[in-house]
């Protein structure tokens, strides 16, 4: 009987052929050009992964590596953890030609080395950060041509070339995050047209070439936070349609314009921002931690739903500053040393479900204040200088008529009169005493309650300092741990 005759996979072949002339050639390029050291090494990656995951491989720079006697078939995750990997060796998607996803993440990984990519086509999801790059080559991800995710942040990088990410046509996330880019070319991102999500965060941009963008039609998610910005142009992303993310966190921004067709989420904390306008539609604003003493200014305020204002010096709001608002859902005012709420600020916020107040001076208010909140289902109002009758009212007719959610209080028991349902009052002295009726009494403070508010914004300053210091020195100490 005739024997049949057995066919190999053309891609078993072509490994075949490529490890055999790296064997022919290792003799004399060892001869020739290598260190001493810079011997063949054959690492059978069997021997260090299970399930996916590798661990404990070290791949040095000028090592010449084998990773397995054979290609390994039907692997399409492969993690490294807890090794020291500088350079990604030639092999890798020969021997895994079927892999789709990749981390490298942490490995010491220092450089590529060209043709890096050939053979990877079947690659969607690429993860070298928290590693040593200094450089993205040009053309280097030749062969990825399908690469849908690339994440490179904290790395070291310092420049991009135009074609740095070149043959990435359908790449949708990139992030270069805690690099050290201070500058851009301008068609970095050019060939990426698919692009939806990128992370420049914590780097040292102050700007970006005009139009660098422009090819960029589907961009909806762009982190600029912790950079080197003191003034943005919106215009930038002038071609995109709709931006669900624009975070400018971290940045010295006095002054910030933005005109956008669309944006849903606005990010712009620690800005140190003290004038906002904001052209177009904006459903969400997170303006925390700035020095805005006046409200944003937003001619389409009707379509914003969220907005946080907490942690700035607002102050008493005069007017009617929330009447263009009419579709909120989330209102914070947490910590913007308010003192008194007028009559009649919420009396358009009908569809209100999250209101804060906490961590004010506030020591009475009207009831019917809140009278047009129908919708309200949490209402946070800790932290204040509350009379304690008061209180005892605002629980009975408003939160706890309604079954509203609350904060409790954390204030300290030798600070305090007393406690209403866990939030925290005060008493007044016969010599300060004001009635509070049933329509919720004056308000304004007592001397009394301004000198142990003065106290408790001291203890509560020098704590943020504390917790502040604490957080920065921790960090110090988990990125040592890391180069370590």
């Amino acid at each position: 009987m005739r024997r049949g005759c057995h066919r190999w996979p053309v891609w078993w072949l072509v490994w075949k052929l490529k490890l055999l002339m790296l064997l022919l050639l290792i003799p004399m390029a060892t001869a020739v050009s290598l260190p001493s050291s810079g011997q063949l090494r054959r690492i059978w990656l069997q021997d260090h992964c299970n399930a996916g995951i590798c661990a404990n491989v070290e791949i040095g720079r000028n090592d010449y590596v084998i990773l397995s006697q054979s290609p390994i078939a039907k692997q399409v995750m492969l993690t490294f953890v807890n090794s020291s990997i500088a350079k990604i060796p030639h092999l890798m998607f020969d021997t895994f030609p079927d892999l789709q996803l990749l981390r490298m993440e942490n490995c010491s990984l220092e450089t590529f080395e060209k043709p890096q990519f050939e053979g990877a086509s079947n690659l969607m999801s690429l993860f070298l950060g928290h590693n040593r790059l200094k450089d993205i080559p040009k053309n280097i991800f030749l062969g990825a041509d399908n690469l849908n995710t690339l994440h490179l942040e904290d790395n070291q990088l310092r420049t991009l070339h135009n074609h740095s990410f070149s043959a990435l046509k359908e790449l949708k996330e990139l992030s270069l995050a805690d690099n050290q880019l201070e500058q851009l070319p301008l068609g970095v991102f050019a060939g990426m047209r698919k692009l939806l999500d990128l992370n420049l965060a914590g780097n040292r941009l102050t700007g970006f070439p005009r139009g660098i963008f422009d090819r960029n039609l589907n961009l909806t998610r762009v982190n600029l936070a912790r950079n080197r910005f003191t003034v943005f142009e919106s215009e930038l992303f002038k071609l995109q349609p709709r931006m669900a993310l624009l975070d400018l966190s971290g940045n010295i921004l006095h002054e910030l314009t933005l005109n956008f067709s669309l944006l849903e989420l606005i990010v712009a904390q620690g800005c140190d921002l003290r004038r906002l306008t904001v052209y177009g539609v904006v459903h969400e604003l997170d303006l925390r931690n700035n020095s805005l003493r006046e409200m944003p200014h937003i001619p389409q305020a009707v379509n914003v739903t969220t907005l946080d204002l907490s942690q700035n010096p607002l102050g008493n709001l005069q007017g009617n500053p929330f009447r263009r608002f009419t579709s909120l859902l989330r209102l914070n005012l947490s910590t913007t040393n308010i003192h008194e709420l007028a009559e009649g600020l919420f009396k358009k916020q009908t569809q209100l479900k999250m209101l804060d107040i906490s961590g004010n001076t506030i020591y009475s208010l009207k009831i019917t204040l809140f009278d047009s909140l129908k919708q309200l289902q949490y209402f946070y109002f800790q932290q204040n200088n509350w009379n304690c009758d008061f209180l005892q009212l605002l629980m009975s007719s408003f939160v706890k008529r309604r079954d509203i959610s609350f904060m409790e209080d954390v204030t300290a028991p030798e600070l305090v009169d007393d406690y209403v349902d866990g939030i925290a009052c005060w008493y007044e002295s016969d010599k300060f005493s004001k009635k509070c009726d049933g329509d919720g009494g004056g308000s304004s403070l007592s001397n009394a309650a301004i000198e142990l508010s003065v106290v408790r914004n001291e203890i509560k300053a020098f704590t943020e300092v504390v917790e502040k210091k604490f957080v920065k020195v921790y960090r110090m100490l988990e990125e040592m741990k890391l180069k370590l």
